[in-house]
């Protein structure tokens, strides 16, 4: 039996699309700035006190670009930048309804009601009256103050100080919150090389402005896992795009990190036998995807022999080393842990190892466990930004003897894979159930192809015409920012974000950019939204209901009265597949509040142990419906409820306490064991205002 201790990479993909306009300049998305306060420094500052836990971080050269244009020479802004140094005192009309729209943009259990003035201003936007100056101005404060780490807040004592007094803040207190954002911004790269320097981090790279490679290399590679999904009229075809995202790629990591990468992340862990030829040919020694993408190249079952390794891919006599990511470790880190208390979340993750490192005991070479997930967007759904839980994770790794933390390159410099043995054909798919649905399929994504591949041939026959040499290359770079994978991403039905409408737009204006670099007019379908404007994702209680509660829809007419929100808009970025909840139905009468939830039986029936919580945050009151191998079971005795084809419930409304004119804040956790699997919606709650008078003629508003 080996003594081999378990070691474990983890990989955190640090990316954000390119959202600057690259014709004006304009930037209307903060996220680069925000995440850059919130995420990136601390995620690397932390390791200094565990130097024994080594780290790999996948920067994506679209982002790297977006963070030094922040700094001088360039001093590039954004518009909520712009609008957050203007003056409280000379906000007009239109600025005063961005602010109020737009500035809470933040976690709001987290990074809102921890904060007493920020959380107040939250409710004051649900009324009618109006934002003074001095609310504006603490808005403009709350908003950067909050997008900066907690843990960077403590340790500086002007910022400490500033969220101490926590309002009624002066112009000089933004003025210097606006600047410690740069200055942290400043702080990222240098903190990334001595890291790099040291020997702690690996420092990795994905193609520039992140694209699906093997989409971008054939279209039709979307037809491995799924050979019945539609694709567009348009074909597109085009490596020789592929080729120069990744070769770009690594000349400018080179340039910033002064090394040059060994590893890549490909985008949205996109692989297929095309983007296999370009690492090689680009000379790099290993990528990462996911563990489906093993199992259907090999088509084989989890074998823990088999995924914690590294394997060799072989091809024409050069050989590249492959890591697979462990789905179920790096899903809990990324949508699950953050629901628990943090030392529990630590037992809980160790003790997985402990049994992953039993179950590799018999192996002859030593076992290596990759986890791999974004390094921005999971952070704000833990307390305090996550802290309490790295600090105990890091602490607990760093000492025990059975783990060893490396960085991918370590590990492959000491024990590389066995050349004599190459993985076959490798399969076509990404992170997200193995295919490339998410990019392509729908008939919104399937547009958005299409307009790709026009403009792309519009911009292939004007390359040998007399246009300027720099209004030629920002023309190409425009298309390649429209390459990326982030726009395809919020079409169609599987995602959702209050920014959608925007993401649509600029993924339009990177397209039309390249005509105009051109000097040709763009086309009027690039005017025109791909994504159709909605209101809102919901529809409002129209009359009373009375529904019989059987768990059936007994007649068609029992809920058409009812408010309805579809559970898709409210899904949120994070993907984890396998969507449980699709619709809430919610309606009244003169003695009942209902809900209605319809869910994916077929999905639940494999749980075996999972329940349903309501929570009505503002009445301090919350139910749950439990199913185990006895049956169900709720645990509030007043419930009507029953659940067949779908969840019906019946709350007393004496129960609740309501009275005419009172809110309900509604959150619906979905449960397995004790684990959280989906939470509706993904930050705050659901507001549904009880009506004010009389019950018939009152109509509700979500």
């Amino acid at each position: 039996m080996t003594s081999h201790p378990l070691y474990v990479a983890f990989i955190w993909h640090m990316h954000q699309p390119y959202y600057r306009d690259l014709r004006t300049g304009e930037c209307t998305m903060p996220w680069v700035r925000l995440h850059a306060t919130k995420d990136y420094l601390d995620m690397v500052k932390l390791l200094e006190e565990f130097p024994s836990v080594h780290q790999t971080f996948n920067f994506v050269p679209s982002l790297l670009d977006q963070l030094q244009a922040y700094l001088p020479p360039s001093n590039r802004t954004d518009s909520f930048l712009d609008l957050s140094r203007k003056p409280a005192a000379d906000l007009t009309d239109d600025d005063k309804r961005f602010l109020t729209m737009w500035f809470f943009l933040a976690n709001e259990d987290h990074m809102v009601k921890p904060h007493p003035r920020y959380h107040d201003l939250l409710i004051k936007r649900g009324t009618t009256k109006p934002f003074k100056p001095q609310d504006c101005l603490d808005l403009q404060v709350w908003f950067n103050l909050v997008w900066i780490d907690p843990w960077l807040r403590r340790q500086d004592p002007q910022l400490a100080a500033l969220e101490a007094k926590g309002e009624r803040f002066a112009e000089a207190d933004k003025q210097l919150v606006l600047g410690k954002q740069l200055e942290l911004i400043a702080q990222i790269l240098p903190t990334y090389q001595a890291a790099q320097a040291r020997g702690q981090v690996e420092l990795t790279t994905s193609p520039y402005y992140h694209p699906i490679v093997p989409l971008l290399c054939e279209i039709r590679s979307a037809h491995a896992a799924l050979p019945h999904l539609p694709l567009p009229e348009r074909p597109f075809r085009h490596p020789e795009d592929a080729q120069w995202h990744v070769g770009q790629a690594l000349k400018r990591h080179e340039e910033v990190f002064g090394v040059r990468p060994h590893g890549m992340w490909p985008p949205e862990g996109g692989v297929s036998e095309a983007l296999i030829a370009l690492t090689l040919a680009a000379g790099l020694r290993w990528i990462a995807t996911d563990e489906e993408i093993l199992w259907r190249t090999l088509r084989t079952a989890r074998d823990p022999s088999l995924l914690y390794r590294p394997h060799a891919v072989t091809r024409h006599g050069q050989t590249l080393a492959a890591v697979f990511r462990d789905r179920e470790l790096s899903d809990l880190l990324g949508f699950v842990y953050s629901q628990w208390d943090a030392a529990l979340a630590v037992k809980d993750f160790m003790s997985r190892l402990h049994a992953i490192h039993r179950q590799v005991q018999h192996l002859s070479s030593p076992p290596l466990l990759t986890i791999a997930l974004d390094g921005e967007n999971a952070w704000e759904h833990y307390p305090q930004d996550g802290h309490a839980f790295l600090r105990a994770l890091y602490g607990t790794l760093a000492s025990d003897e059975r783990i060893q933390v490396v960085t991918v390159s370590e590990f492959l410099n000491r024990f590389p894979p066995d050349r004599s043995s190459s993985l076959p054909e490798l399969f076509a798919g990404s992170w997200i159930d193995g295919n490339f649905s998410t990019w392509v399929g729908h008939p919104e994504k399937n547009t958005a192809w299409a307009y790709l591949s026009k403009t792309r041939e519009a911009l292939s026959a004007s390359a040998d015409s007399a246009v300027e040499h720099d209004a030629l290359t920002n023309a190409w770079r425009s298309l390649y920012i429209a390459e990326g994978s982030d726009w395809m991403w919020w079409y169609g039905d599987t995602h959702y974000s209050s920014q959608q409408e925007e993401f649509d737009r600029l993924f339009r204006t990177h397209l039309a950019n390249v005509y105009r670099f051109l000097g040709q007019p763009p086309p009027d379908e690039l005017d025109t939204p791909i994504k159709p404007v909605t209101s809102a994702p919901s529809c409002e209680p129209t009359a009373i209901i009375t529904p019989h509660i059987d768990g059936r829809q007994t007649t068609y007419y029992e809920w058409l009265y009812a408010g309805r929100i579809d559970l898709h808009k409210h899904y949120g970025a994070l993907h984890r597949g396998g969507q449980l909840c699709h619709t809430l139905y919610y309606g009244f009468d003169a003695t009942h509040f209902y809900f209605r939830l319809d869910v994916e039986a077929s999905q639940l029936t494999p749980l075996n142990i999972w329940s349903i919580q309501f929570v009505l945050a503002d009445r301090h009151r919350q139910f749950s419906i439990q199913h185990t191998p006895e049956g169900l079971t709720t645990d509030v005795a007043e419930l009507r409820w029953a659940f067949e084809r779908i969840l019906e419930v019946g709350i007393p409304r004496a129960w609740l306490m309501l009275k005419p004119g009172d809110l309900l804040t509604l959150q619906i956790t979905m449960f397995h064991g004790t684990d959280p699997l989906e939470r509706y919606p993904a930050q705050g709650g659901f507001r549904l205002p009880l009506p004010r008078e009389d019950v018939e003629a009152s109509t509700w508003s979500v």
